[in-house]
């Protein structure tokens, strides 16, 4: 009973901490989105970055900080995860360790555009094309590697399929989370796809971003409060833990 138990309270605090990591990581990119987005995000972000580079700099380093959440999370559910699929357990450490490798290369690019900006403005803005071409190439990484990049989209997308779909088979948490995550994952991994060959150009980028990446904004959210305030099912672990132990005897 003691060793059972032990393994509740295990299970229990490896939910909370997967919650708030997951809600931490949310409310550090809107929190640091909201800094820095209005300055490097405007026509004239080249005479703005630079006189705003702390607000900048701080919205960046608040962003950085869920890149080790993301994967800390990943880690922490692997040993439950893989109780019901280790393959997919594995695969959605191994996206989720991609996904914070290409938020840390697009955060760099943001900062190079703050030293492109001191440049421009060193020069008295003189040769703007010149510094209008750097700074389209540098923002170039975050179109494709950023939050609202294809990339990053995609890989995000397929590890949430990966989670999702092993929450849904394992009814470690209500199926109606892990299918509103997994449709959601799949509609944001399409709504990219479309809007990169220009499928809606009648709809603003604000729009698009709230079209498809507000669902699965949700069912983050969704699953966060549910692993705090729930946890996992002990059953679902239960069922698992026994069929493993029925496949060794075996």
């Amino acid at each position: 009973m003691g060793e059972q138990s032990e393994k509740i309270d295990s299970n229990r605090k490896t939910a909370i901490i997967v919650g708030v990591l997951f809600i931490f990581a949310i409310v550090m990119l809107f929190i640091g989105e909201a800094l820095y987005k209005p300055i490097l995000n405007s026509p004239d972000y080249l005479d703005n970055a630079y006189p705003n580079r702390i607000v900048v700099i701080i919205g960046i380093l608040l962003e950085f900080t869920g890149v080790p959440a993301v994967v800390l999370l990943s880690v922490f559910l692997f040993p439950i995860l893989k109780k019901h699929n280790e393959a997919l357990a594995l695969g959605y450490v191994g996206f989720r360790l991609f996904e914070a490798a290409l938020l840390s290369v697009a955060y760099i690019s943001k900062l190079l555009l703050v030293n492109l900006s001191q440049d421009y403005l060193n020069k008295g803005g003189g040769d703007a094309l010149y510094f209008q071409y750097i700074g389209s190439s540098i923002q170039s990484v975050d179109h494709w590697a950023g939050t609202q990049g294809l990339i990053y989209h995609i890989v995000f997308a397929f590890g949430s399929l990966m989670l999702y779909y092993v929450l849904f088979r394992s009814k470690l948490v209500p199926r109606f989370i892990s299918a509103w995550g997994f449709i959601a994952a799949i509609a944001l991994l399409t709504g990219s796809i479309l809007a990169n060959i220009d499928m809606f150009t009648g709809i603003s980028e604000m729009g698009l971003e709230l079209i498809f990446a507000l669902p699965i904004a949700v069912a983050e959210i969704m699953l966060s409060i549910w692993l705090i305030v729930k946890g996992f099912d002990p059953s679902a672990i239960d069922s698992a833990t026994a069929k493993k132990g029925m496949n060794e005897i075996k």
